[in-house]
């Protein structure tokens, strides 16, 4: 979006905040060491997909030249959401990372081993990355839009958009003004789903898929995760020396523009509820 619009705009607007899909270990470093490039068919998204999605998180949380900070693209995002969206592609599931340490700062790297998740907490990501897809043991509180089907058409319409081009190579003031329309419902569900995956790539562990070269924590002065180092009881009971960010007038401004689809409409499963015997909604 606008030069004015840092970084730390987003970073500070930034909530629910998840983790993001990882691959077993001997095939997660072969996915980050040669992530698809431009023109390649990711994990999940086809590669007229994954450019778009490049695109789009490119005007989220652009870089330089409109940031001198490292932006969404610089920091492989589009990759990392990639990777979730093929999250159960592979197995164990590219859920959680395993822990307590991931060997920056000592111990064992525990990260690279994974979590194998009991039925309900598969049941529950499937129901987020792919839908309810009709299913009667997926629909208890109602139909739900998985990630997978809010990325594809999302893109899809992205492209419907700018006929004969494409989003993605459409300039980038063009595309801003797409991805801020707020008469779209379409559009903004596609953005509030990519706003925060791209603040989580961006932000999140690199283990994640997200964050590369630790870009995002970097230019924020984020140590990420401490342990088994931790931190003095000096710095845990002393003021943070660190330097507070500062908005302008401008970047709240142009922040404003994509508050309403990262806060996003009433879940639609939640109707299902209210239309039983009995209840009531407002």
């Amino acid at each position: 979006m606008s030069g004015e619009l840092s970084r730390r705009s987003f970073l500070r607007a930034g909530g629910a905040l998840g983790l993001l899909a990882l691959l077993p270990p001997a095939r997660v470093e072969a996915f980050l060491a040669a992530p698809p490039k431009a023109g390649q068919r990711g994990h999940f998204l086809n590669a007229h997909e994954l450019d778009t999605l490049r695109a789009v998180v490119a005007r989220l949380v652009p870089g330089p030249p409109e940031d001198p900070d490292p932006g969404a693209l610089d920091a492989g995002a589009a990759e990392a959401i990639d990777l979730l969206l093929g999250a159960f592609t592979v197995d164990p599931p590219m859920i959680h990372a395993g822990g307590p340490y991931s060997g920056r700062h000592g111990g064992r790297d525990a990260f690279a081993h994974f979590v194998t998740l009991d039925r309900h907490a598969e049941l529950g990501w499937r129901i987020r990355i792919e839908g309810s897809l009709g299913r009667t043991q997926r629909e208890f509180a109602g139909p739900v839009r998985g990630l997978q089907q809010i990325y594809r058409e999302g893109l899809a319409h992205l492209d419907e958009r700018a006929p004969g081009t494409g989003f993605a190579a459409l300039p980038a003031p063009a595309q801003d003004l797409i991805l801020s329309d707020q008469s779209d419902a379409a559009v903004q569900e596609l953005v509030g789903a990519a706003f925060s995956n791209t603040l989580e790539a961006m932000y999140g562990p690199p283990e994640y898929g997200g964050n590369k070269g630790l870009a995002g924590w970097k230019y924020t002065a984020w140590d990420g995760d401490r342990q088994p180092v931790g931190f003095t009881n000096a710095e845990v009971t002393g003021p943070s020396t660190a330097p507070a960010p500062k908005m302008s007038a401008a970047a709240l401004r142009g922040l404003e523009r994509f508050l309403p689809a990262l806060h996003g409409a009433s879940a639609q499963h939640g109707r299902a509820w209210l239309a039983r015997k009995g209840l009531t909604g407002r």
